[in-house]
């Protein structure tokens, strides 16, 4: 016979459950790996009379953070690189990096990654995963983990072809674990249409979540719409077939030709033309987005158009990116970003970037990025310093959280 599965009471100052107003003395009740109820602490200890409490005093407890979009693999080239260059010159750059590394230097990048993430009380990531040769030495990881394999053929379609195979077949024996899988067509000037049509019938088949990097910079622009620029001149000077560069948008043609599936989650979107805003509005699919506030900030970007995509009912999510464009991966310091670029924001609308709306995109919702019944115990404790807006003290928190993944304490 199985032992019965313990219960356990977690108290706090505040609770912010996200899906119901923040509770006042209030607490969670564990059972395993899930939530089994959220509310006052006094009708918490009524219901479970018989549960192991631990009263973790003035704090705020609050679900744990998904990071919507990080290349852990590139975890020690924090420093390395400057984003005053051309995008091209930072692409070459980045690419010599790559190079000079070997296959344990991106493990233990990988590794690192990890351990700052669940230190700043991330308990959820999307990584994308650039070498698909790494994929069967990767650890177990300490936090939940979607690993998005990234493919191109810019230079090797067979290859390119193989390897995304070759991920399919390791994805079909593996299984989700503390995660799952998704694809990572790079970016269409770096991947083929072919490749991308290709990715959305592995997509569809074996229901795999589908990430692609759009309308990034101004030199992407200039190279699809203009056949110019160093972006262009550089994947000319490689290869690159550039017969598509003939004054249409990357996200234009993508949307044209129906190269994504229903829900695929687009990275950036910083540069979007008129025939581009016409095209999401009219779109029958919903296309995530995904800002990187500290990224956008590091190229010197012009204003992300929050305003649109709100208009347009197209969810926001929040990541961090990489460590070649960014300091840290601590998403509290994303949200502020975040905040301090749109004063105008709820603070909670924030939160929910990093929370609800990415656990909605992995069709997870109801199980990740909130405090609810049935969710899984995935939660932080930040210090509440005030009685003021729980959202806001949210956002200020500048200290590493206490972090529950599945109802157990990470060290």
């Amino acid at each position: 016979m199985l032992a019965p599965v313990d219960t356990r009471l977690y108290r706090a100052r505040r609770v912010l459950p996200m899906r119901r107003p923040p509770i006042e003395d209030a607490g969670i009740a564990v059972r395993g790996s899930e939530i089994l109820a959220v509310g006052r602490w006094d009708e918490l200890t009524s219901e479970h009379p018989g549960a192991g409490r631990e009263d973790l005093g003035e704090v705020i407890l609050l679900p744990g953070l998904i990071n919507a979009h990080c290349h852990l693999d590139y975890t020690m080239m924090r420093g390395a690189l400057f984003g005053s260059e051309s995008f091209a010159s930072w692409i070459q750059r980045l690419n010599a990096m790559r190079r000079s590394l070997d296959q344990s230097d991106y493990l233990e990048a990988i590794a690192e990654g990890f351990k700052e993430l669940s230190h700043w009380g991330c308990t959820t990531v999307l990584n994308i995963e650039s070498f698909p040769e790494l994929v069967p030495f990767l650890p177990d990881p300490p936090i939940r983990s979607w690993c998005f394999l990234e493919v191109m053929d810019v230079r090797s379609r067979l290859q390119s072809a193989e390897s995304l195979a070759g991920a399919i077949h390791f994805f079909e024996q593996a299984g989700e674990g503390r995660g799952g899988f998704g694809l990572s067509p790079h970016a269409l000037y770096t991947a083929s249409k072919d490749l991308f049509a290709l990715i959305k019938i592995y997509s569809e088949k074996y229901r795999l979540p589908v990430c692609t990097h759009l309308a990034e910079s101004e030199e992407e622009s200039a190279m699809f719409l203009r056949g110019e620029g160093p972006l262009y001149e550089f994947l000319q000077s490689i290869g690159r077939p550039m017969d598509d560069c003939v004054g249409k948008s990357s996200l234009q043609i993508i949307l044209e030709n129906d190269l994504l599936p229903d829900g695929s989650l687009l990275v950036h979107m910083n540069f979007l033309t008129k025939d581009d805003r016409f095209l999401l509005k009219q779109a029958k699919s919903r296309f995530p987005v995904i800002h990187c506030p500290r990224t956008h900030a590091f190229f010197d970007r012009p204003p992300f158009d929050l305003r649109f995509f709100r208009e347009t009912n197209i969810p926001v999510l929040l990541g961090t990116d990489s460590l070649a464009s960014n300091q840290d991966l601590n998403m509290f310091a994303e949200m502020r970003a975040m905040g301090e670029s749109f004063p105008h924001l709820d603070p909670l609308e924030i939160i929910m970037m990093a929370t609800m709306r990415p656990a909605t995109a992995l069709e997870r919702g109801g199980r990740l990025g909130e405090l609810s019944p049935g969710a899984v115990a995935d939660f932080l404790a930040i210090p509440d310093e005030s009685r003021g807006n729980i959202s806001e003290q949210v956002l200020s928190n500048r200290f590493p959280p206490r972090v529950w993944i599945s109802g157990i304490e990470s060290k």
